[in-house]
C-alpha cells in the first residue's frame, strides 16, 4: 500500500523584499516520493497558512510528513508547525531536515518530531518513502540521522512542479528589469540549483557548515533538461557559489547555448572569480545572465581579511568594472560589522555612490550558530540577545565596538536612507534604475526601518 506523504514549506520570519521563490526542495522530494509510489500533497505555508487545517477538515491523514527548515530565526516557526501537525495527526510520522536541522538539531522540539535528518537528504528521503517511519511514543525516541556517504554528485529527478501549480502565480521576483518592467510574465520567476554548498570557509558564513562542508555539482544533462521544462522566462539560480568551478560553469554554459534555451538569469558569484574569469562571465551573459549577486562584504582589504574572505578590495573594484563592461547588473552584498565607525559607514555609502549600484544590499553581520564568528563573539560576550526573532539579518545582535547600540542603529538607518535617497537618484547615482523601480524601493526601505525600530 502506498504511503500518503505531506510536504510542508514553512513561513519565513522576515520581511520579503526580493520575492517569493518556489519551494524547490519540496518539489524535488515530491518527485522522489512519487517515484517510490507515494501519494503526495504539498502546502506552501508562506502562501497558504491554514492549508494543514483545511486538509484535516477534509479527513486527510498523512502517513509521513516532511517539514524543511530555512534558517535560525525560523526555528520557532518550525517547532510551532510540528506541534500543529501532531495535534492534527497524532499518529503521523514527522520528519524534518534542511540547513538548520543540520546545524542545530538540539533546538528542535523532539516531543513532536520523530526523525531529524542532517546534511544531504535526497537518498535518506528515498529510503523513508520506501520503508516508512514509525511515529515515536516519547521525545526520547526521536532520532537524528544522516547519509553516511553522500554522493559526490548532486543529482535528483526532475522537480515535480505540478505539485506547486496552485501556487505558481505567486512565485515571482520583486526586482524589476532596469527599464522599470518586472521580469517575466507579471514578475513570474523560476528557481533552481546547479550546485549545493560552497568550497570556501568564510568565518561569517553558515552555508558550508549547513552542508557538512560539501560542495556538490549537478550533472549538466539534468540541468539542461530542467531548464527546458521550466515555463518561466526568468530563472534565479539559487546556488551559494555558482561559478566556483570555472571549467564546469563553462561547460554548462555551452550546453545551455547548444540546447537553444532562452532564459534571463540571475545568480551569485564571488568577486575574485569574476576577476579570474571575465571570459566566463561574458559567456554566461551571452546565454542570458543579467543580474549577479556579489559578496562584496566589506570596502577595505583589512576587513575582508577579518572575514577570511580570501579576496581584497582591488578585486571588488575590478569585478564590478568587469560586469559593467559586459552588461551584467551587480547586486552587491555588504556586511555592516559591529566594529564600524561613523567614517566606515560613510565609506560604505561612498562606495555605493561611486559604483552607481541599482540594488545595493547592506545587512548587519549576524553570526549564526555553526559559524566561526558565532563561536568567537559568544566567547567574547558580545552577543546581546539570544532571541531568534532578531537573527533575520536586519538587526544588530552584537555589541558595537565604538558606539552605543542606539547610535549604531542610527548610523545604519542613515546609511539606508542615503542609499535610497532622491538625492542619489536625481544625481544619476542609481545606475540604470528607472523611476518606478526607485520609488518602489524608496517606500520599501522606509517600511523596513519603521518595522525594525
Amino acid at each position: 500500500m502506498s504511503q500518503r506523504v505531506l510536504l510542508l514549506f514553512p513561513q519565513l520570519n522576515n520581511l520579503v523584499f526580493f520575492g517569493v521563490y518556489e519551494p524547490l526542495v519540496m518539489e524535488i522530494f515530491s518527485a522522489i516520493a512519487k517515484e517510490e509510489g507515494c501519494e503526495v500533497e504539498l502546502v506552501d505555508l508562506r502562501l497558504d497558512p491554514h492549508g494543514c487545517k483545511r486538509l484535516a477538515r477534509r479527513g486527510y491523514i498523512p502517513d509521513l510528513i516532511g517539514l524543511t527548515t530555512h534558517g535560525f530565526p525560523e526555528v520557532p516557526i518550525v517547532n510551532r508547525m510540528a506541534r500543529t501537525c501532531k495535534k492534527l495527526w497524532p499518529t503521523s510520522a514527522l520528519v524534518i531536515g534542511g540547513g538548520q536541522a543540520t546545524l542545530t538539531p538540539e533546538l528542535f522540539d523532539r516531543q513532536y518530531i520523530d526523525l531529524i535528518v542532517r546534511g544531504p537528504g535526497e537518498r535518506v528521503w528515498r529510503d523513508l518513502c520506501r520503508t516508512g517511519v514509525t511515529a515515536c511514543a516519547t521525545s526520547a525516541e526521536c532520532r537524528t540521522i544522516e547519509d553516511p556517504e553522500p554522493p559526490r554528485l548532486y543529482s535528483y529527478p526532475l522537480p515535480d512542479r505540478q505539485i506547486t501549480a496552485k501556487y505558481r502565480k505567486h512565485y515571482k521576483t520583486n526586482i524589476p528589469h532596469h527599464t522599470g518592467r518586472p521580469w517575466g510574465r507579471g514578475g513570474r520567476t523560476g528557481f533552481t540549483l546547479l550546485t549545493q554548498g560552497c568550497p570556501f570557509r568564510c568565518s561569517f558564513c553558515v552555508i558550508w557548515p549547513a552542508n557538512l562542508g560539501l560542495y556538490r555539482k549537478r550533472p549538466i544533462p539534468e540541468i539542461v533538461a530542467e531548464l527546458q521544462s521550466m515555463e518561466e522566462s526568468y530563472i534565479y539560480l539559487g546556488d551559494d557559489n555558482t561559478f566556483a568551478d570555472a571549467k564546469y560553469a563553462g561547460e554548462l554554459a555551452d550546453a545551455i547555448r547548444d540546447a537553444g534555451i532562452k532564459k534571463e538569469i540571475s545568480s551569485y558569484c564571488r568577486a575574485d572569480h569574476i576577476c579570474k574569469h571575465p571570459d566566463l562571465m561574458q559567456k554566461w551573459y551571452d546565454i542570458g545572465l543579467r543580474y549577479l549577486v556579489i559578496g562584496i562584504e566589506a570596502v577595505s582589504t583589512e576587513k575582508l581579511k577579518q572575514f577570511n574572505k580570501k579576496t581584497d578590495q582591488e578585486q571588488n573594484v575590478q569585478s564590478l568594472r568587469t560586469l559593467r563592461k559586459i552588461g551584467i547588473f551587480a547586486i552587491p552584498h555588504i556586511l555592516i560589522s559591529p566594529d564600524m565607525t561613523v567614517k566606515d559607514f560613510d565609506d560604505v555609502y561612498r562606495f555605493i555612490e561611486e559604483n552607481e549600484f541599482e540594488y545595493p544590499v547592506t545587512v548587519p553581520l549576524t553570526p549564526l550558530p555553526g559559524t566561526a564568528d558565532y563561536n568567537t563573539y559568544k566567547a567574547q560576550g558580545r552577543i546581546i540577545t539570544d532571541n531568534l526573532a532578531f537573527y533575520t539579518f536586519m538587526y544588530m545582535v552584537l555589541r558595537p565596538a565604538h558606539m552605543s547600540l542606539r547610535e549604531f542603529d542610527s548610523q545604519y538607518d542613515r546609511l539606508i536612507f542615503r542609499t535610497w535617497s532622491w538625492s542619489r537618484f536625481l544625481r544619476g547615482k542609481c545606475g540604470k534604475l528607472k523611476l518606478l523601480g526607485f520609488m518602489k524601493w524608496w517606500v520599501l526601505v522606509r517600511v523596513l526601518v519603521l518595522k525594525l525600530r
